[in-house]
């Protein structure tokens, strides 16, 4: 967004104080921040329910993870190197 809009300026991504920013910078890290956890809490509840599976276990891995497991409950497990494990 920051490239091709002249007022908007670039943002660091991290969990947000607040979820209503007061701010541009802060609506825009909190519509990133929320909206990928709303995303991710919405693809585990379809999974899970494509699946009939309501108490699988749902694992987040990547850089990113620790970011999102405090804030999102349907991730039960986080593991920042679970690719690099799997590799090894």
């Amino acid at each position: 967004l920051f490239s091709r809009a002249a007022r908007l300026s670039r943002v660091d991504f991290h969990r947000p104080d607040r979820i209503i920013g007061k701010t541009t910078a802060q609506s825009i890290q909190s519509g990133l921040f929320w909206g990928v956890v709303a995303m991710t809490e919405g693809l585990i509840a379809r999974i899970k329910g494509e699946l009939s599976l309501p108490d699988v276990k749902v694992v987040a891995t990547g850089g990113l993870a620790p970011l999102f497991g405090a804030a999102c409950p349907e991730l039960t497990n986080i593991d920042s190197d679970l690719t690099l494990k799997g590799l090894r």
